[in-house]
């Protein structure tokens, strides 16, 4: 049976993998990026993160300052860091949460405060008490719905039951101030829409999914097994999740906008990063499919005989989807060069058109399991039709993902 310590460690080992692939998958996403588009839009992708963070910091400086002044008066001994933690849990997300979470943090320290005072005039503490202390807290907070703020009345009642009343009172102002600074600067200085966000997220997933099919085509017109196939379709499953987080992340921003200060103008954006969202889940739904074709048929299932042969041009059409996707993903950050882009992506689309008639061509298989082995070949070549017809900006379902580009902005390509 093995040992206690050793579940621990697999598990450690376990979270620091997960952390260490996470980090290594973001910096080769933002080489990627680089590598593909230039300096200059990969900054246009990061300004809005980067705007933000500077906020916060600028946020945090100034809780500090004020509570550091106004609550213990110039005290040099004194670090008022309660304020600047109250700032960071309350800017980090939509206008909406952030009133939203400000007063759930007030209310979880102020109810936390109530619950020490109120017992600690009565009880001495003990691991019993303290045990009681906590059960009390969460309870008051879960019953008032204070969403992810519960832990707080439990934290507070603890530090002000151990530190004094007076440690409950700074508590309180510090969570205030920071709480009123969080909230003003997150609605009065540069709000976040969460589009951008999105539109950032998009367009990592249109150059994840743009990998992939690249390296599945020129597989395909060489040499390719079982394995590979079992990779592939990992890897899609992987990037499917991905497109589901980044729906979500629509979804944020169309709450976003609920309180926003110009949330007429930001309206189309919103709804238009929803379409784009939409638009490469189906991708990917679709690309997931066809890979699982790829696998079965290197494996040998639904009654065939393992084979890694398929139709030539079904691994152009693959490339052709591949290069539709990096100009989408393009597309959902706008600059100077959006106008070639898009036209370049008309340009894939229509090729692509030719390519799929001589892949229906080359659909012909003869001999044995013929029959079958055309279906499944009919299969993947459906597969990746869709693919490109959702990506389609002109005659495809969402026709609305693709920003409107002034004329101005014609220039010459970067990519």
């Amino acid at each position: 049976m093995p040992r206690a310590t050793d579940s621990v460690g697999e598990f450690t080992r376990e979270l620091l993998g997960r952390g260490h692939t996470t980090l290594r998958a973001g910096f080769e996403r933002s080489v990627r990026a680089l590598r593909l588009h230039g300096v200059r839009h990969w900054f246009r992708r990061e300004r809005d993160a980067f705007r933000q963070t500077l906020k916060t910091a600028l946020a945090c400086a100034v809780a500090w300052e004020l509570a550091k002044y106004l609550i213990y008066h110039g005290d040099p001994q004194v670090h008022a860091v309660l304020a600047p933690v109250a700032v960071l849990i309350t800017m980090q997300v939509t206008i909406y949460q952030t009133f939203r979470r400000g007063l759930q943090q007030v209310a979880a320290v102020v109810l936390g405060v109530i619950a020490a005072l109120a017992l600690g005039a009565y009880i001495e503490l003990t691991w019993y008490t303290l045990s009681a202390l906590v059960i009390i807290a969460l309870i008051i907070g879960r019953t008032l719905r204070l969403g992810t703020q519960v832990n707080q009345v439990a934290t507070t009642s603890l530090l002000v039951y151990s530190l004094g009343r007076g440690y409950g009172l700074e508590r309180v102002w510090d969570t205030l101030l920071g709480a009123g600074v969080g909230i003003i600067a997150n609605a009065a200085v540069a709000p976040p829409t969460y589009s951008s966000a999105a539109a950032k997220d998009l367009a990592d997933l249109a150059d994840d999914l743009a990998e992939l099919c690249r390296e599945v085509a020129k597989a395909l017109g060489s040499t390719w097994d079982a394995a590979d196939a079992r990779r592939w379709l990992d890897r899609s499953r992987s990037l499917f999740g991905d497109s589901q987080d980044t729906e979500e992340v629509a979804d944020q921003a169309e709450e976003a906008v609920r309180y926003h200060p110009r949330r007429s103008a930001l309206e189309a954006e919103v709804n238009r990063v929803d379409q784009a969202a939409i638009c490469l889940s189906h991708v990917a739904a679709q690309l997931n499919g066809l890979l699982r074709g790829l696998y079965d048929l290197a494996n040998g299932n639904r009654g065939l005989p393992a084979a890694t042969d398929v139709p030539e041009a079904l691994g152009i059409l693959l490339l052709d989807a591949g290069r539709a996707l990096n100009r989408f993903g393009r597309l959902q950050i706008p600059d100077r060069d959006s106008r070639q882009v898009l036209e370049e992506l008309k340009v894939i689309i229509t090729a692509a058109d030719d390519h799929q008639l001589s892949a229906i061509e080359d659909m012909l298989p003869i001999g044995a399991h013929a029959v079958e082995r055309w279906s499944v070949h009919g299969a993947l070549l459906d597969g990746v039709r869709r693919m490109l017809y959702e990506l389609d900006p002109v005659a495809g379902p969402h026709t609305l993902a693709i920003p409107p580009i002034a004329p101005a902005s014609v220039a010459s390509s970067s990519t």
